[in-house]
């Protein structure tokens, strides 16, 4: 791997927008001076997720994690600081005049690990598999059945569909031809192992889809059949370390953009009905791999909008994932939902090719349901509302989903419509929506997130204006103040971080008191600082960050940064700090004591007893000199 000179570092640091960098993964709102959305390093519905434009620094007040533009990338792609930087000056439109072995710095893991060798062993694959399609008499068949359900070479092209003959071993001798793993290619799927120990290839006369992770990493296939009726219709690749159906949305990574421009998401059933969607000029389409839309799932399209639509098959099992799916956005996650039906039942793929770009995209603009509509739609399936019984049932559940609505407007539309089905007058609707509203509302707890209690007090509460506020949070506040010990650490470790002349003061006096820093993460923190300052850096929290060898240190540093301190600080308020640390000390080694008392006394080992009480009294005294 080549070094990057220092300087050319500095100025893609100093020119790269952390906003734009962590747009590109993350939904940013803007909120006072930072931005803050759902972090993408673990679940929540409650946004703590913070982006500093000003300090060029990212940190999750949930996880905990944090750092700048550099590591934001070698976290969530898994790259090395080199290709993170790459990768910044290649979105920043910064030449780097450097040859960077591993490529485009796009992988997510590194290309000597177990998972980057997997993802190698399925582009070979894949391309093998292209080849085969495109360029072989064996792939002819299967060729030309894509070919007559209407699929263009420049779509098998763009989206790398490929075909596995039915050999038993054409992909495990190509994979040994080139000095492959075998074992390790079983255990990512591509190839299976039979009882008497012989290995074959796991995938045979299908049609074959290359699919791939959040990050556009290649890492699994799924394949269809198209010639026969034995076997499953579609056969994914089995969980490994790098596939996981839970994780995946198929041309997730390749619809990012297009999601966030458009600020909507489309979701579909099957890959066909993606490539035809593709092919209409609607990139933001995705699919689940044959199964139901997971909270994992919904993590990964809440950090690029909030809005999705849903437009599966229009059967009945069609009918009933759009609802289950719906439900999981709109309901628990509190997306805005909107469902598109088809008509005639027809699934998207099967619509476009027959009916045309143009209507389908028609009738995605203009025929969307709203959740609610659709909700009312579907609870009136397999009803008979001829019957009185069953028509007063549909109305209760009706009138539950009405009354959900926050919208004033919208309640009256819908109480409307079903005022005009069914001959009731507004009075009566409204009066039985009260009667239903007041039955069914229940108090839901209050899903607090931001920053661990322990922190509260330091950090800024933005008000969503122009400003920092301090009166309350978006979390629980603590029953319990954090400990003064901990408040001086973090404090008097902040000004050291940003300040260096600070931090030759405070350490001086640390020195005096002969005290050091209690916590571990603190403690090492200070000792890289020493040596940051004494190879003649001057204070700069980025650089630093991109110094520290361990993603512990780097969060704590940008949780520091989020804090707001007063900057002018005096010499007596550093003493403070260290004499704050310097009572903590005492009070834990006179509590140590204590329990060192305690079982003396219990042993009634008398002397030692006596001799450890008088300690605790002068150490006490010693505590009151002190403060």
């Amino acid at each position: 791997m080549q070094r990057i000179p220092e300087e050319k570092i500095d100025e893609i640091r100093s020119q790269a927008d952390i906003v734009d960098v962590v747009g590109s993964y993350v939904q940013l709102k803007k909120q006072g001076r930072n931005y803050t959305g759902l972090c993408p390093f673990h679940g929540e519905k409650t946004p703590s997720f913070s982006v500093s434009p000003e300090k060029q620094i990212f940190h999750c007040f949930g996880c905990g994690k944090g750092g700048n533009v550099f590591s934001f990338l070698m976290q969530i792609d898994g790259l090395s600081f080199v290709e993170s930087v790459k990768k910044v000056a290649d979105m920043a439109h910064i030449p780097l005049d450097v040859e960077i072995s591993s490529g485009d710095g796009s992988a997510s893991v590194r290309p000597d690990s177990q998972e980057g060798k997997m993802i190698e062993i399925h582009q070979l694959t894949s391309k093998l598999y292209h080849y085969l399609l495109m360029e072989t008499e064996e792939g002819q068949e299967a060729l030309q059945y894509l070919l007559d359900r209407g699929m263009s070479e420049q779509e098998l092209d763009l989206f790398e569909i490929g075909f596995a003959p039915a050999h038993a071993s054409t992909v495990t001798t190509f994979l040994q031809k080139r000095e492959v793993d075998l074992p390790l290619a079983v255990e990512c799927g591509l190839l299976t192992e039979r009882d008497d120990g012989n290995i074959v290839d796991r995938f045979r006369n299908r049609i074959m889809f290359p699919i791939k992770n959040d990050r556009g990493q290649l890492v699994g296939f799924s394949g269809r059949l198209f010639n026969q009726e034995d076997g499953p219709k579609y056969l994914n690749s089995p969980e490994t370390p790098i596939f996981n159906k839970r994780n995946i949305l198929y041309h997730f990574s390749d619809a990012r953009q297009e999601i966030r421009k458009k600020e909507e998401i489309l979701l579909l059933e099957g890959y066909m009905d993606v490539i035809s969607s593709v092919s209409a000029d609607f990139n933001n389409g995705v699919a689940s791999m044959g199964t139901s839309l997971t909270e994992e799932h919904v993590q990964m399209i809440r950090r690029v909008t909030n809005r999705a639509i849903i437009c599966y098959d229009g059967d009945r099992a069609g009918i009933e994932a759009s609802f289950k799916a719906g439900t999981l956005l709109a309901e628990q996650h509190r997306l805005e939902v909107f469902v598109l039906q088809l008509p005639n039942g027809k699934d998207p793929d099967d619509f476009i090719r027959s009916e045309g770009v143009e209507k389908f995209a028609e009738v995605y603009a203009h025929q969307r349901l709203t959740w609610t509509a659709f909700k009312l739609q579907f609870l009136r399936r397999n009803r008979n509302l001829q019957n009185e019984t069953e028509k007063i049932a549909y109305l209760g559940e009706a009138l539950a989903e009405i009354g959900k609505l926050d919208q004033a407007v919208e309640r009256e539309l819908y109480l409307k419509q079903l005022g005009s089905e069914f001959e009731l007058s507004m009075d009566a609707m409204k009066q039985q929506l009260q009667q239903t509203v007041a039955s069914t509302s229940k108090a839901k707890p209050r899903d607090y997130g931001g920053p661990p209690p322990e922190e509260y007090g330091d950090y800024p509460v933005f008000d969503g204006g122009g400003g920092p506020v301090y009166e309350e949070f978006s979390f629980q506040p603590p029953s319990q103040a954090p400990s003064a010990g901990l408040t001086s650490e973090k404090r008097l470790l902040k000004y050291m971080v940003e300040d260096r002349d600070a931090f030759i003061q405070i350490r001086n006096m640390m020195q005096e008191q002969e005290i050091d820093f209690y916590h571990d993460n603190y403690k090492a923190l200070y000792t890289h600082l020493i040596g940051f300052y004494a190879s003649g850096n001057d204070a700069n929290p980025l650089v630093l960050m991109d110094q520290l060898p361990d993603d512990m240190s780097r969060n704590l540093v940008s949780e520091l940064e989020m804090m707001i301190l007063n900057t002018d600080v005096s010499t007596e308020e550093y003493q403070d700090y260290v004499f704050s640390l310097k009572k903590a000390s005492i009070e834990r080694d006179i509590k140590e004591k204590e329990q060192q008392l305690q079982i003396a006394s219990q042993q009634g080992e008398m002397t030692l007893a006596l001799e450890l009480a008088r300690t605790i009294t002068t150490m006490r005294a010693n505590l009151k000199n002190n403060t």
